[in-house]
């Protein structure tokens, strides 16, 4: 049986790579991206793949009309050194469009190294804080196991490799352990600041010392890449081929289907705002969605055309904002999306974080003391389509970076 893991690669890229294999036999490269465009128009890297095709193709006007859509985007992406564009070279829309790409391509330096791991085979997908203690749990997809890193930086196995039946571990979650009923909170440093940590994964779980309950969805399928918790207890989603999100993960309250299966295709990060009536939810047809949580309504989150909102990982609401791990359209960043008072729409972004010599595909984070934390090389491309290491996978140590999140002026 091969493993069920994480898809490799962005999915706009496997589509672009699908496409560029069937070249011989499709009708035309553009023709084949407009259909994948037309599933996901709001996907700013498609655009400049559509414009590639159609310079390829001879077609400069259309060519120049769908990288101008992504310039205006504000999207960061190869124009100068993209041979794929070449045929625009000479003429004055391309020059014009050169400069404000250039523009787009900025370098933002803010973060700092919080701690390094020294197993360079972890490839990390998951992160998530334990408040009480101060320590990060780190999943691993090619092991099968969640590594605990300390407060002093000492990185030590939360849970062995496969574990219980753990598989690949993708979203992870740290609540704090449910109070006895009746009792008054138990004082810091008391029994209930040992509570044993639960890793959950499928039907099997293992346990180990921690001061929270450590939730991890990690199974075979579907697969729930991310948790978070509310008042109404913890909730999962399910990114798995025709995905169905559920509320209500766990054995005392059974999963309720919230989003019918189809809405989303390829659906990663996930937020929640602090009343748990609104969800917002990444994917690749839609950029950013809302889930309304008591009727199930999907819509759209309007932002300003400036600002794409695309190819979104990690995605966390952050005092009337969502900080987005974005690696599926452009250069890699950490951005914060600014939203209006009824949360409802992006008004302004921030970027927090672009251009990292670091950056090996960026894919999850936590908050934690006024910063975000994030894995800042998850090194996804290292694996096969089966989970396992490639023959010339070359490794490095995997780094989580801190960027502090005091408020800034956003124009």
């Amino acid at each position: 049986m091969s493993r069920r893991t994480k898809p490799l690669l962005p999915l706009a890229t496997l589509l672009v790579l699908s496409l560029t294999a069937l070249r011989a036999q499709a009708p035309t490269e553009v023709q084949q991206i407009e259909r994948a465009l037309s599933v996901a128009p709001e996907h700013a890297g498609m655009w400049i793949e559509l414009a590639a095709a159609h310079a390829r193709a001879g077609n400069k006007a259309e060519a120049a009309k769908w990288l101008e859509k992504a310039v205006a985007s504000g999207l960061d992406f190869e124009l100068a050194g993209n041979p794929a564009y070449s045929a625009l070279r000479e003429g004055p829309e391309y020059k014009a469009l050169l400069t404000r790409a250039e523009a787009n391509r900025r370098v933002v330096d803010r973060s700092r190294v919080a701690f390094r791991l020294v197993e360079k085979d972890l490839v990390p997908e998951g992160i998530a804080h334990d408040p009480k203690t101060g320590a990060f749990f780190v999943g691993s997809l090619y092991k099968r196991k969640i590594v605990r890193v300390g407060k002093d930086g000492k990185a030590t196995d939360f849970t062995a490799a496969g574990q219980g039946g753990l598989w690949d571990v993708l979203g992870m979650k740290v609540t704090p352990p449910p109070a006895p009923s009746g009792s008054a909170p138990a004082p810091a440093g008391g029994p209930a600041s040992r509570t044993a940590g639960r890793v959950s994964s499928g039907s099997t779980s293992t346990r180990g010392s921690s001061s929270a309950s450590t939730s991890c969805r990690a199974s075979r399928s579907p697969i729930c890449s991310t948790t978070w918790p509310s008042a109404r207890g913890a909730r999962c989603s399910s990114p798995t081929a025709r995905p169905a999100w559920s509320t209500g993960c766990g054995p005392a309250r059974p999963p309720s289907t919230l989003v019918a299966p189809g809405t989303f295709i390829y659906p990663n990060g996930i937020a929640i705002s602090p009343d748990a009536k609104r969800l917002f939810v990444a994917d690749f047809t839609k950029g950013i969605s809302m889930v309304d949580v008591a009727t199930g309504q999907v819509r759209p989150l309007p932002h300003p055309e400036k600002i794409h909102i695309a190819g979104v990982d990690g995605l966390y609401f952050q005092e009337g904002s969502l900080i987005a791990v974005q690696n599926g359209a452009g250069a890699a960043r950490i951005v914060r999306f600014r939203l209006n008072a009824a949360l409802d729409a992006v008004e302004a972004e921030e970027i927090l974080e672009s251009r990292n010599p670091l950056f090996v595909i960026p894919t999850t984070g936590t908050l934690a003391g006024g910063s975000f934390f994030y894995i800042a090389n998850s090194q996804l491309r290292t694996l096969d389509d089966q989970g396992n290491l490639k023959p010339d996978a070359r490794l490095v140590e995997p780094v989580v970076l801190e960027v502090p999140l005091a408020r800034a002026a956003i124009p």
